[in-house]
Order: C-alpha cells, then structure tokens, then sequence
C-alpha cells in the first residue's frame, strides 16, 4: 500500500475504526449517524460527534469548525496545567481524523 492510498481512520478513546474511501458512502455513514443521534434512544447522542467528524472529510465548513473545537478544548485543558496543547491527548473528548498518509 503506498502512501496515496492509504486509509483514513477515526479514532475514538483507544478504537480505531477505518472510514470507507468513497466519498457517497462516507456521507451517507456520517448523515446516518448524525440523524440516528438525534433519535431519543439512550446512546444516542454519542453517534452526532462521531456522523459530524465523518462528515468533516468532505465538508471543509465542518472542517474548520471541527479543527477549531479540537484546538480550543486543547488550549482549555492545557490552562491549568501549564502542558501544551501538543502534550494533550483529547481522543476522550472529541473524535480525531487520522490520515495514513504523512
């Protein structure tokens, strides 16, 4: 596998779990999961972040916004502390993108 086709992957806590390549089916996994959150079931909720996070790769106005959130919870967190935002690990908070491509 080369580098311009590695897969992307989201990583939540300590899961990693690959995202599909076509672009149809990584919306329609991010709409379903932002809908499905939506839905008054006990979990629910849980899935908007991870459908909004899904969404973000194709989206580049969820992007921003996406990156944004992550930066600003690591400059919260890093506050008290002294650390670094560098130093965080935020994959409890918010769901990360990784690329396999570096």
């Amino acid at each position: 596998m080369t580098n311009e086709t590695a897969r992307a992957y989201l990583r939540v806590g300590s899961r990693r779990v690959r995202i599909p390549r076509r672009r149809g089916t990584r919306i329609a996994l991010g709409l379903w999961l932002t809908i499905g959150g939506a839905l008054p079931i006990p979990p629910g909720y849980v899935f908007i972040p991870v459908g909004l996070a899904i969404l973000s790769i194709d989206f580049p106005r969820l992007r921003r916004w996406r990156r944004r959130l992550a930066v600003g919870m690591g400059r919260r967190r890093a506050k008290p502390s002294g650390r670094t935002p560098d130093a965080l690990s935020l994959s409890a908070s918010m769901p990360i993108l990784r690329h396999g491509r570096r």
